[in-house]
């Protein structure tokens, strides 16, 4: 008995410590447990979400671009993309071969993904490929349980749905560059499918048409895949603006399709606002190869052609204006008293300055000319005379008043200004001192001078206004331009506008074609320009000067027009450069009257009966 007595009291020593130690050790579970659920609770529950939400930015939507009628120029469309977020991801190699059986991914793209890994933060998402089939982005969601960190996407993408014509005035959108990465360092300009604007009303407007980035809350898995969103309004991404432009679609399309396969620019303008209705450049290319990816065969067909449809050649061509310069002349010369409007000049078709014979294009002259005549018949020699004794100085003062010389704020980038060349010019450029030959020259348009079709048709507007130095703008909404005066004498003005009616309202204008227009009642003016790009020999001369049709392309003179009409109550001006067209009276004159009745027709003007109207642009 003693000795059961003796187990049972140490029996029961031991299940006392026993369970004080398991109270104790209860304790000290209970104790971190309410340290854990009570006083870290909120804590550890803001640590838990993040592990299971993420949040992720949402690209905007691109703002449209509009004609002046609503008319969609450039807007979006459904793409699908797939990206990769590399953090995710344990073999990159591995997981881009299993998505190259779905999506072809060259060896220059491998490289580029791998750079873009490298140069970006390891939870930024990285493109892989965009613009996929419908089967493709199928395939890849199918197969995203063996693909983790990689995330097939569906969203928006440029498109650009009129044809060309308007590729060099709207531009196009791409990736941004490493100079726009450091200039901006907001996480959207990172997303792998955003876009900003790269050229034209695109990169100009590019902050109003970008809009501005949300934020969506998506629970993800183990993996990090999205199994389920929590949208939100208040953290909805903004669409981009919306931009509303001064040209009008369908004369620009109208304008490009009598362009056919000629090269040169064109534009209308409202002398009154300064709205352009048309600035097309042509040949053209298809914007949206810019953004669907372009290929090194489009590249070098497109380098390979004489006729460089990649260049805007209505900003930054520089040409010589040829006889459309004369107005310039002469408004310098009756601006300083040196010529006398009834004053003549006898044309014989050649005046000889020392060695040289300068010739008029009508190769047995004009006989007398005074200046109403001279710029009716576009006469040469009156011209060569008239500027010995105006001088370049007073041509270029004027030119530079007209508008040439200048680049205009008009938000597309590549504007060349054009030169009206001087004795400081040209001993800085060529170290030689001007001469009267270089003169004789600059007077109709040659030589040194050059010129854009935009600022041909500024100088024909501000000319067609009279009063107001008038500028030229294609975004609606802009505040309204405060012109500056043209401080040009009105009665010296006139007479220049009457010599350009000559040109094209009386017989033996250069191009005479009454009633060409269409409207009971409208007339025109304007001025033809031939502009001159080689040496005609005096050998050639002798035996006959070739015509255009005999020469190679590129050696063919440009067929110039600049005009607007009415005649009495001016409201639209237009230019047209016809590269290697031949003689402005021909292609260059019929494409500005097919613009200008287009302008005025889409303004109101009551047209005539059917069977006497003019065949459309």
């Amino acid at each position: 008995m003693s000795e059961r007595s003796d187990l049972d009291r140490e029996f029961s020593r031991r299940s006392v410590i026993l369970g004080i130690g398991g109270l104790s050790l209860f304790g000290v579970f209970g104790a971190r447990l309410h340290h854990l659920q009570v006083k870290k609770g909120a804590d550890y529950r803001t640590l838990s979400e993040n592990n299971q939400f993420n949040f992720q930015i949402v690209v905007p939507d691109r703002g449209r671009i509009l004609d002046r009628n609503g008319k969609p120029l450039a807007t979006n469309r459904l793409d699908y993309r797939v990206v990769m977020i590399p953090e995710r991801v344990e073999d990159i190699d591995l997981t881009l071969a299993q998505i190259g059986r779905h999506v072809t991914i060259s060896e220059a793209q491998t490289a580029r993904i791998k750079r873009d890994i490298k140069r970006n933060r390891s939870f930024t998402p990285i493109l892989i490929e965009d613009h996929l089939s419908w089967e493709q982005f199928a395939a890849l969601n199918l197969d995203l349980p063996e693909l983790p960190g990689v995330i097939p996407q569906s969203g928006q993408t440029r498109q650009y749905p009129a044809s060309g014509e308007f590729s060099h005035l709207i531009g196009y959108v791409g990736k941004p560059g490493q100079a726009a990465l450091d200039e901006d360092k907001s996480p959207l300009l990172r997303q792998p499918t955003f876009q900003i604007g790269k050229t034209g009303v695109e990169a100009n407007e590019d902050k109003r048409l970008r809009g501005s980035s949300g934020r969506l809350k998506v629970e993800v898995n183990a993996l990090g895949r999205v199994v389920r969103e929590f949208p939100s309004d208040s953290d909805a991404a903004k669409t981009g603006e919306d931009v509303s432009l001064t040209i009008d679609a369908k004369l620009q399309s109208e304008t490009a399709k009598a362009f056919g396969d000629e090269s040169g620019g064109a534009v209308v303008m409202d002398v009154i606002t300064g709205e352009l209705r048309v600035l097309l450049s042509m040949p053209t290319f298809d914007a949206n190869l810019f953004v669907s990816g372009l290929t090194q065969a489009d590249m070098d067909k497109m380098n390979s052609d004489e006729k460089r449809p990649q260049f805007n050649k209505v900003i930054g061509g520089g040409y010589p204006p040829a006889s459309t310069l004369k107005m310039v002349v002469a408004m310098a010369g009756l601006e300083a008293g040196l010529i006398a409007p009834q004053e003549t000049i006898m044309c014989t078709g050649k005046t000889d300055l020392g060695r040289r014979t300068f010739h008029c294009w009508k190769r047995r002259g004009h006989g007398q000319m005074n200046l109403h005549e001279a710029i009716k018949n576009s006469c040469d020699t009156y011209f060569y005379k008239m500027i010995e004794r105006i001088g370049i100085d007073r041509v270029k003062s004027m030119g530079l008043r007209m508008g040439l010389g200048q680049v205009f704020d008009i938000g597309i980038s590549g504007q060349t200004p054009g030169l009206l060349p001087d004795d400081a010019w040209k001993r800085a450029r060529l170290n030689d001192a001007w001469r009267t030959g270089d003169s004789y020259n600059a007077s109709i348009g040659q030589g040194f001078v050059l010129a854009t079709p935009l600022q041909l048709a500024v100088m024909a507007a501000r000319i067609a206004n009279g009063s107001q130095a008038v500028t030229p703008h294609i975004v609606i909404g802009e505040d309204a331009p405060n012109f500056a005066q043209l401080d040009v004498n009105l009665d010296h003005l006139k007479i220049v506008q009457h010599a350009m009616f000559g040109v094209c309202e009386e017989p033996g204008g250069t191009a005479y074609k009454p009633g060409a227009l269409g409207f009971d009642g409208v007339q025109m003016a304007g001025k033809t320009g031939t502009g001159q790009v080689r040496g005609i020999s005096a050998a050639e001369r002798a035996v006959r000067v070739r015509r255009n049709e005999e020469l190679p392309w590129k050696y063919r003179d440009h067929s110039i027009f600049v005009g607007y009409a009415p005649y009495d109550n001016p409201r639209f001006a237009a230019s047209c450069l016809v590269e290697h067209g031949g003689s402005g009276a021909r292609k260059a004159a019929e494409m500005v009257r097919g613009m200008l009745r287009g302008a005025l027709a889409s303004d109101g003007f009551a047209q005539r009966s059917d069977d006497a109207a003019p065949e459309k642009l």
